[in-house]
């Protein structure tokens, strides 16, 4: 995958704009019709706009819109906008196509389709779920006409195909996100069990090797022996225990069928050999990292009981999540070490599985995927650290780093753009380095907390640059920028084009800020633009309150605010004149 060259419609970046206006109402009607009068590829009466997505976090409101035209969708023409409880645009991601004719050629025949899918499967039988829908794709000159084919099998692949009126396959996808390449009751009842908590190598001291190797998946003692006894709240029905809560369910929905365990006894106490101690392992994160979103008050992220197969993909050497199922699960492999005894794997999948929460439909698009992977990268890493540090900048420690393959760090010192290589996993270890320098600086709470929020504003077709310029809003919109300056620089020194609060530039009442990006960055003068000619004071105040900078000025319409011998940090500008007084925060990295 790494070495094939990507498809032009995944290279697509979306064209991304911060701060750029304000709507009067939230509404979803409203806003649809702002975005057809300000976006000027939705001009014209062949135009309509389509609401796929709504979802709030902390502090905000985000919506995905696709573009239609003559009432056909158009592929990936889709619009992310991002605004703040009373209406003001935080960011918008624009992925429309700018269309001057209609696209010619007829749409496949459904008929035509349907041999695509008997051409893939022999028995029908292994279908779980078919979607055929007619649209534009890009074909990279042109649009043409087309049919998009959704398949979801038993052994849980998740793949598009696009196809022309000529039966040929333009475009697939796998639409799985890998690591690698019912009833819900309302009694909890707690039970103990054993896990690994994260793995057998971290919590021992040691790396993979004799005696602490997988060997098929045997009873070794030295292995035994790192299990750890925790409780763990199930649920109780007709004299059976289940791993089921409100938000896991343990379930058989991959091959190699494996029935999940359960017991009479509030005990789930099972050896690695046993298929249980899987079982046990996934349900047993699952729910302790679901909790601590809850807790950092996320409460509408992953709010659903996501199905877990511990025993699945065929028995694969992989994992993935599905947005397939409804509700969407995940499925984790037996190849090599089995998945699920590595907490690495089953919190990267489930960061997955948060990510498409925070952001549905958003995940396509070379530098969005590789975020995605990052993202569940990061999460897994600190997840394992605040556990326990040992060799912590081994991602899948346990999994990887053997026999069965190498596994992925997050303290990779690579640099963007230049060291992208189009591969998602080899680029995804610059934003979760990156992430775990954040980290390191503010605390993994607040680094959890501003990257959950910036995650609902994600869209289509992004780039690194875009998430680091929704991380530095997510911490304004949060905690008034005050982890600005270790963001920033992280972000700066990895070579993001990173904005956010005192950025932009800032229209007020009276004065406009203009070049706060320059002052941010480049060392370059900020100016306050009046819109008509005032006297009055500039003062400029550091975090502490103390006076850095006072100035007067008279019948001036612009003053000048120099960098050059400030350190940095926030700074609180007060503007006052004879006719208002205001305030702004600029930043110095």
């Amino acid at each position: 995958m790494g070495s094939r060259l990507p498809h032009p419609v995944d290279v697509r970046r979306a064209v991304s704009s911060f701060y750029c206006g304000k709507i009067e109402s939230t509404d979803t009607i409203l806003v649809k019709e702002y975005l057809l009068s300000a976006i000027p590829n939705l001009k014209g009466a062949d135009f309509s706009v389509e609401y796929l997505e709504g979802k709030q976090s902390k502090t905000g409101l985000h919506y995905l819109y696709r573009q239609n035209y003559q009432g056909k969708p158009v592929y990936r023409g889709t619009i992310k906008i991002n605004l703040d409880k009373t209406g003001n645009i935080i960011s918008l991601f624009d992925n429309t196509y700018h269309i001057l004719e209609t696209p010619s050629g007829e749409f496949p025949n459904t008929d035509d389709c349907y041999d695509i899918i008997k051409s893939i499967y022999k028995e029908e039988n292994d279908i779980v779920k078919i979607l055929i829908e007619d649209l534009y794709f890009d074909l990279g000159p042109r649009l043409i006409p087309a049919s998009r084919i959704e398949l979801w099998d038993k052994k849980g692949n998740f793949f598009e195909l696009i196809i022309d009126a000529e039966q040929m396959i333009v475009y697939e996808r796998d639409m799985n996100d890998y690591f690698n390449n019912n009833k819900i009751h309302d009694v909890d009842t707690p039970a103990l069990a054993r896990v690994f908590n994260p793995d057998p190598l971290t919590t021992a001291g040691v790396t993979y090797g004799t005696p602490y190797e997988d060997a098929s998946d045997a009873d070794i003692s030295q292995l035994n022996m790192q299990r750890q006894q925790v409780t763990i709240d199930v649920a109780f029905e007709n004299d059976t225990f289940k791993l089921e809560s409100p938000y896991c369910l343990i379930t058989e929905h991959s091959i190699p069928v494996v029935t999940p365990v359960t017991s009479l006894t509030p005990a789930f106490e099972f050896t690695r050999s046993q298929d249980g101690f899987e079982d046990v392992n996934a349900f047993y994160h699952i729910n302790v990292y679901h909790d601590y979103v809850q807790q950092l008050g996320f409460d509408n992220i992953v709010d659903y009981p996501i199905w877990v197969d511990t025993h699945g993909m065929g028995g694969a050497d992989n994992s993935n999540f599905s947005a397939a199922g409804s509700p969407p699960r995940l499925s984790f492999g037996e190849g090599g070490v089995d998945d699920a005894e590595d907490t690495d794997v089953v919190i990267h999948e489930y960061g997955h599985a948060i990510s498409h929460s925070a952001a549905p439909g958003t995940n396509s698009g070379t530098e969005r995927t590789a975020l995605d992977e990052a993202i569940g990268d990061y999460f897994a890493a600190s997840y394992s650290k605040s556990i326990n540090s040992f060799n912590w900048e081994n991602m899948f420690s346990w999994d990887g780093h053997n026999e069965f393959w190498n596994g992925r760090v997050v303290v990779s010192s690579k640099h963007y753009p230049e060291n992208l290589q189009n591969n998602l996993y080899k680029d995804a270890e610059i934003w979760s380095s990156t992430m775990m320098q954040i980290m390191d600086n503010i605390g993994r709470e607040k680094t959890d907390e501003i990257l959950i929020e910036a995650l609902h504003s994600f869209s289509s077709n992004m780039t690194m640059s875009d998430a680091a310029c929704l991380v530095i809003q997510a911490d304004h919109t949060l905690n008034d920028g005050e982890f600005a300056i270790p963001i920033g620089w992280w972000m700066s020194q990895r070579g993001f084009t990173v904005c956010g609060v005192g950025i932009n530039e800032l229209s007020k009442n009276h004065f406009t800020v203009l070049n706060s990006y320059g002052f941010t960055t480049r060392n370059e003068n900020a100016v306050i633009q009046f819109n008509s000619p005032q006297t009055g004071t500039i003062v400029l105040t550091d975090a502490t309150g103390r006076i850095i900078i006072s100035e007067s000025f008279s019948g001036s319409s612009e003053c000048k605010i120099s960098p050059k011998n400030l350190s940095s940090g926030i700074y609180l500008t007060k503007v006052t004149t004879q006719n208002f007084s205001s305030s702004y925060k600029l930043m110095k990295w």
